[in-house]
């Protein structure tokens, strides 16, 4: 199945790594004419079992909650399954539409906002511009890619790539995440 060889390994840290979430990216097939996937199989891809049921557990919810069915590939499948028992719980489960969520890349950053020197004109500003001391912050910015894959093609029929701040509350991130895409996947009729 070549699905496989486009998944790359999620790191536990990094799935739940993002608070709130911009797209930055997003392309739909323009030869898939559907139709629109009413049963998807979300596969998290990471080496913690916990931060697994995280995402597929919060995707689903919120895919279900949009009327589509939707189910965890953990129920059926541990993690770094072959492909082969992969193509068995697609199969099983009759998903029209595999979802999934890899990270592209992980900057740190730097945000330097001067310090406000006091005012008073010129000359109070010239003064104090060099005596304030600039605002430094260090932080990761997380890019993501989520994929949707037509299982009758295998083949990738829609893409979005979403930028972040980090974090270490992976549940509200995936929430987050989850909120970002769902609406888009049914925007661009890849769900009902």
């Amino acid at each position: 199945m070549r699905l496989f060889r486009y998944l790359v390994p999620l790191s536990a840290v990094l799935l739940g790594a993002c608070s709130t979430f911009s797209v930055s990216n997003q392309w739909k097939d323009p030869s898939w004419n559907g139709p629109s996937a009413d049963n998807v199989l979300v596969v998290g891809i990471t080496k913690s079992d916990t931060y697994r049921h995280i995402f597929e557990d919060t995707f689903v919810q919120q895919l279900q909650a949009a009327g589509v069915q939707a189910r965890q590939s953990y129920s059926q499948s541990p993690a770094g399954v072959t492909s082969e028992k992969l193509g068995d719980v697609i199969k099983s489960t009759g998903a029209q539409v595999v979802l999934t969520t890899r990270v592209q890349r992980v900057e740190q950053k730097l945000s330097v906002t001067p310090g406000v020197p006091e005012s008073g004109g010129f000359y109070g500003w010239y003064g104090g511009a060099w005596a304030s001391t600039p605002d430094v912050t260090q932080y990761d910015a997380v890019t993501l890619e989520t994929t949707a894959w037509d299982m009758k093609t295998q083949k990738i029929v829609w893409a979005v790539t979403t930028e972040g701040v980090g974090t270490s509350n992976i549940t509200r991130a995936t929430q987050d995440l989850a909120k970002t895409i769902i609406p888009k996947l049914k925007a661009d009729g890849i769900i009902r």
